[in-house]
């Protein structure tokens, strides 16, 4: 009972702070009123976290970790038992499938993973609204966003090795880079973040609204199909 209640006591605090770092943004959000707002004492607000910058760090370790998780059960259930079974062959410059039907099958698969991404993004909205704040500042979190993409590195970022270790002529390039932060991960944030504001001024259905995102993303990520290729870097 006591670890229910330590573990309710923490989700209050983390909810507290998005709630606090919304109103009144990260700077300007004190930890007494963090503590007040979730119905707790200053002194247990510092024995799940150092300070405040903890907490926000925590609050986008979450968000990486679950994004990432989603993203990895795609490429092991998509990408490396495609592999295995001879229907994908990864090349420098492109993903090559075996037939039509093939490339059809993990077109419709990574649809189904980048809604269950929007979905995530879409109940953390809140908090992907404070990191575009910090983004746009010289704070200690200002860098966050980008750590949803590691640039191009096979080594430290999870998603990128898990496809190395399954083709080693995988190569990222920056070409892809490139499209995946500003064409698919910034449209991510931003819808998640102007969301609520969007739909209310423009009066819209949440049902109108995601499907006409994703309808989007679908014609974005369909300029990358050449074939039964799907491109990982710009053809001159």
């Amino acid at each position: 009972m006591e670890f229910i209640e330590n573990n309710e006591a923490k989700e209050r605090i983390l909810h507290a702070a998005v709630e606090l770092f919304s109103k009144k943004g990260f700077d300007g959000a004190r930890v007494n009123e963090i503590a007040e707002a979730a119905k707790v004492n200053k002194a247990l607000i510092y024995y799940y976290f150092k300070n405040k910058e903890d907490i926000l760090d925590y609050l986008v370790n979450m968000l990486l970790e679950n994004v990432t998780s989603i993203a990895l059960d795609f490429i092991h259930g998509n990408i490396v038992d495609m592999i295995k079974s001879g229907l994908l062959d990864i090349l420098p410059d492109r993903l090559h499938f075996a037939d039509e039907n093939s490339l059809k099958d993990f077109l419709q698969n990574a649809s189904l993973c980048y809604e269950k991404v929007l979905d995530f993004v879409l109940e953390n909205r809140a908090i992907l609204r404070i990191l575009m704040l910090e983004s746009l500042k010289n704070s200690k979190h200002h860098n966050a966003l980008f750590e949803f993409m590691s640039l191009n590195d096979t080594k430290t970022n999870l998603i990128l090795k898990t496809i190395s270790e399954a083709d080693s002529d995988f190569c990222f390039s920056e070409d892809m880079t490139i499209f995946n932060f500003f064409f698919s991960i910034i449209p991510l944030v931003s819808f998640a973040a102007y969301y609520d504001d969007f739909r209310n001024i423009n009066g819209l259905s949440e049902d109108k609204m995601k499907k006409s995102f994703l309808d989007s993303f679908e014609v974005v990520f369909s300029s990358l199909v050449s074939g039964n290729d799907i491109l990982l870097k710009n053809e001159k």
